[in-house]
């Protein structure tokens, strides 16, 4: 029997919080880092299909959920895009817990994703997609590392 999917801001995903506002629910650590893994073959089809736009978008996406998770499973939950980036680079780049490759990785998958997503004609090369998907997958898998209660299936 198939499960029926849930819809975002459906009741089924909803909670509420102290203030009894209905709010989406915080997604464990194991949950993200699977869905960074999806969005990384995701990009990776993508780029076969010489979409690079969207390869790029995704390979971003990819290390901004891996990046998500880390923060889950040390108990840092910032809000907004920014918050996350921000949290992750003072947590684990500015303390050496990783290199500062991560950090330039992290940021410029984010200012490509901007392009990739927002611009209204075809901007990202092929190359550039091709780095992106590299330092995404580098990325993932170094995250994924620190989780030693993850196994990837």
């Amino acid at each position: 029997m198939r499960s029926r999917a849930v819809i975002p801001g459906s009741p089924e995903l909803m909670q509420r919080n102290t203030c009894n506002e209905e709010v989406m629910p915080v997604e464990t650590d194991e949950t993200l880092l699977r869905k960074a893994q999806k969005y990384l073959r995701s990009a990776a089809v993508l780029l076969e299909l010489e979409d690079f736009d969207s390869c790029a978008s995704r390979a971003y996406f990819a290390m901004f959920y891996a990046a998500q998770a880390l923060l889950a499973k040390d108990g840092i939950q910032p809000s907004g895009p920014q918050g996350i980036r921000t949290s992750f680079l003072q947590a684990y780049v500015a303390t050496g817990r990783l290199p500062e490759r991560a950090g330039l990785a992290l940021e410029e998958g984010a200012a490509l994703q901007e392009l990739a997503d927002y611009s209204q004609g075809f901007l990202v090369e092929r190359r550039e997609a091709e780095k992106t998907l590299q330092e995404a997958e580098a990325f993932v898998n170094s995250l994924a590392r620190f989780m030693p209660d993850y196994s990837a299936s």
